[in-house]
């Protein structure tokens, strides 16, 4: 009897530690952040404090799936069993001989869950990629994918505000001038108007609006304040703006990040005016806007998926087109690859089919009026960028190279090699800071970029920037990765996208372009679309 009892209590000690709080009075380790957590994008990855010893979950048996085939379904993860309690004391039953008296073990129902194989990686680069070495090994699963901040979590918002020691956000739009403003207030309609929407560092927020467009606010928390006239909107601003000193705006000082800068020059001075410091919202916006969260980049997958597969019936109807000597111009193609986008749901840009020497053109895109056919020998350069057409849509940008032969010329197939080097070098720069939690701003990762390129002997031959924020628009308002165009001093935040396309173009030759969309995990970037390689060759030998 006293044996029994001694086995419940040891037992029921071992559930007792297993659950919060339960360690004996020690401080209990804190567990990995829930999705609504600030994320740190420079912590360690979480473990799991209640393993005893810590150990690696299982190797998820993967199932079976095309080669290099970017849509292969994740593998599950298993949930790692709970810690076996300490054995009863008493006799020792001897190792292979199970102990007839000895009860199964007691599962703590409240201890922590097993990984969640949602938040895996989605994709990564298949067989043949260079990229071997920042993705030899399968990266860990992240704590958490971050979440998007609204400006109707007013707490977050306001202790963004608090770090950087302003005292509110002044959301500003004009006729959809601002579409960083217009997207986060989601005013209802399409009022004309100026109109504001202040955040504060304390307490609730406040609109100023026009009279006849309140209707259009009326959604939205806070205090409503209307105007007639340009003499009622400088007196209401100043009531907007009691008590403040500094606030944000969708300012950039001398326009140095063009994607921020959506706020006129006149409506700065307004606000100065009322005693008010101006002050960038880069970073506010990095936060909120910028961050896909878990419906973003799950759309952003869906969009990514379309656009393969469109990518592919094109360039599959262009080679059919060649080997049955059918004629085929760009126009042909693109309207291929409109038609397609309109039949599955995305919003897109019209996308650039460009050949022989239009390749050389960056920004080329055919119409009925001008497009060259596709001969035999031609360079093909198509590139395409498209969205779920629903609110919570996250764009995905992807642009390939193909010949419209047997063979790439060798000049050609040496300039391609140089430009998607160039990409994988971007890559892992991002990779390797990433797993050493140190920052890399936009500029310094098309710093990299660049000098690469200039030392395979290809500097005069770039004419754009490394790459761009994707969030809800093509031109998101996270950091670009630029110090070509402008300078981008911005630090990549996890949770946020952009893409990662060098290029090289020769004038009146031809240009080649490797571009693909990234997903910056908290333990680095996801590669969303296929990374070329090679040029695909149209025509069979």
């Amino acid at each position: 009897m006293n044996r029994i009892l001694t086995l419940a209590l040891v037992l029921l000690s071992s559930v007792a530690l297993a659950q919060p709080g339960g360690d004996g009075g020690k401080p209990t380790p804190k567990g990995p952040p829930i999705a609504s957590d600030p994320v740190n994008p420079y912590a360690q990855a979480p473990t799991d404090p209640y393993a005893d010893p810590p150990a690696p979950p299982p190797k998820p048996k993967p199932k079976k799936a095309t080669p290099d085939d970017p849509y292969a379904e994740v593998p599950a993860v298993e949930a790692p069993l709970p810690p076996a309690p300490p054995p009863p004391k008493g006799k020792a039953t001897k190792p292979g001989k199970a102990n007839p008296k000895a009860k199964p073990p007691k599962v703590d129902p409240f201890g922590p869950p097993g990984p969640d194989p949602a938040s895996a990686p989605a994709v990564m680069p298949g067989k043949g990629s260079r990229l071997t070495d920042p993705y030899a090994e399968p990266a860990p699963l992240p704590a958490s994918i971050p979440a998007r901040v609204g400006i109707s979590d007013l707490t977050a918002v306001q202790g963004l505000l608090a770090v950087q020691r302003l005292d509110g956000w002044l959301l500003f739009d004009r006729d959809g001038e601002n579409p960083i403003a217009s997207r986060l207030v989601a005013p209802e309609g399409h009022p004309t108007r100026p109109w504001f929407y202040f955040l504060p560092a304390k307490g609730p927020p406040l609109a100023l609006v026009h009279s006849s467009e309140q209707r259009s606010f009326d959604h939205l928390p806070g205090k409503k304040l209307t105007y007639v006239g340009y003499r009622d909107l400088d007196k209401q601003l100043k009531v907007l703006l009691k008590g403040a000193r500094s606030v944000a705006l969708e300012y950039s000082p001398k326009a140095a990040v063009p994607s921020i800068s959506r706020v006129d020059a006149g409506t700065v001075e307004r606000i100065r005016a009322a005693g008010v410091q101006v002050r960038s919202s880069e970073t506010l916006v990095q936060f909120t806007k910028a961050i896909w969260g878990d419906a973003g980049r799950t759309a952003h997958f869906v969009a990514v998926h379309h656009l393969m597969e469109l990518r592919k019936d094109a360039l599959a109807f262009a080679a059919k087109s060649l080997q049955t000597g059918q004629a085929i111009t760009e126009y042909d193609l693109q309207q291929r690859l409109v038609r397609g986008m309109t039949m599955r749901g995305l919003a897109s840009t019209p996308p650039v089919v460009a050949a022989g020497a239009n390749t050389a053109d960056p920004y080329y895109v055919p119409n009925a009026a001008k497009a060259a056919p596709i001969r035999r020998g031609d360079v093909i350069v198509i590139s395409l960028a498209a969205k779920v057409d629903k609110p919570e849509g996250i764009w995905a940008a992807h642009t390939w190279v193909a010949v419209a032969d047997n063979a790439a010329a060798e000049p050609v197939r040496k300039a391609f090699e140089a430009a998607s080097l160039a990409r994988d070098q971007a890559l892992a720069l991002i990779t390797d800071r990433s797993r050493k939690h140190r920052p890399i701003t936009g500029a310094g990762v098309d710093d990299a970029t660049r000098a690469f390129i200039k030392k395979a002997g290809y500097a005069d031959n770039v004419m754009h920037r490394t790459g761009h924020s994707l969030d809800n628009d093509l031109q998101g308002g996270g950091a670009d990765l630029d110090n070509y165009e402008v300078r981008d001093t911005r630090i990549l935040t996890p949770g946020t996208g952009f893409t990662v396309g060098p290029g090289l173009y020769f004038a009146g030759q031809f240009g080649v372009r490797t571009e693909v969309s990234v997903y910056l995990s908290p333990n680095g970037p996801e590669v969303t679309t296929p990374a070329q390689d090679d040029i695909e060759l149209l025509l069979k030998r």
